[in-house]
């Protein structure tokens, strides 16, 4: 499958646009991975541990080698090893790749840096995980094609891929464009966002001042991608099969499902 390590970046990501608003415009996920955990990690991480757990008594995963794409702070990534897993995980932002090394027990991973799109893992996997809407970052549906196309040439004959996205209904729904402001860790934060409904677009802005008195700005974009086009797209990337649950108890999907989890096999 490749060397691993390599990066390239063929655009459409979701901070490859302009961002606004004042202060130092920084990549997304770069200044804020050392209190993300405290923002949203771990109770992404709790949500998506019990899902996890659920899905292996439904669905015959083999988690003895793991690929963990777009690993933010390495918490799914060492929890998995701590279970026995043979973990590679990778991620786009060299911020939070950093955080994930630093961790306890984070020597049990092999942390590497590289775009969900164009992956070169050491060698395929039985599981691969993409959690916490990471695919909905990918702006433009050739970019999802080509993640999609990426998952399925990691994984071994018969491994499967789990992996969740936003809903365009929860994107919009959270779009209110009225600020929110609140403090964490000595950052005082003021957060805007706004719905793109033709482009189906949802844009926060994060404006951050730092505990040293130091303004940054970072803009998080996320694009909604209807359960249909995901499954069709899956499918012709050469998955043999793959079905959607509401993330919320793992019943069927709605039209108000806020996030859907898919399961799909090699």
């Amino acid at each position: 499958m490749g060397k691993g390590g390599r990066f390239r970046s063929p655009g459409g990501y979701a901070d490859d646009e302009d961002a606004m608003g004042a202060g130092v415009t920084v990549p997304a996920y770069s200044r804020t991975a050392d209190i993300y955990d405290l923002m949203v990690g771990r109770y992404a991480f709790d949500m998506w541990r019990e899902n996890f757990e659920k899905l292996c008594r439904i669905y015959p995963i083999d988690a003895s080698s793991v690929a963990d794409i777009a690993c933010g702070t390495g918490l799914a990534s060492r929890y998995l090893a701590l279970q026995g897993s043979e973990v590679v995980a990778t991620d786009i932002s060299a911020r939070m790749l950093m955080v994930a090394a630093s961790a306890p027990e984070a020597g049990r991973v092999r942390y590497m840096r590289q775009d969900m799109r164009r992956l070169a893992l050491p060698r395929r996997v039985t599981l691969l995980i993409c959690a916490t809407d990471a695919l909905n970052h990918l702006l433009l549906e050739e970019g999802f094609r080509l993640a999609m196309a990426s998952f399925r040439a990691a994984l071994t004959e018969g491994g499967h891929a789990l992996f969740d996205l936003n809903t365009a209904w929860q994107l919009r729904e959270g779009c209110d464009s009225e600020p929110w402001c609140f403090e964490m860790e000595g950052y005082t934060m003021r957060w805007v966002s706004r719905w793109d409904e033709e482009r189906n677009i949802a844009t926060l802005v994060m404006e951050c001042e730092g505990p040293e008195g130091e303004v940054f700005v970072e803009v998080h974009r996320e694009r909604g991608y209807d359960t249909g086009f995901v499954i069709e797209e899956a499918l012709r990337c050469g998955f043999r099969g793959i079905e959607a649950h509401d993330a919320r108890g793992l019943g069927r999907p709605t039209l108000r499902s806020r996030r859907i989890q898919f399961v799909a096999w090699a």
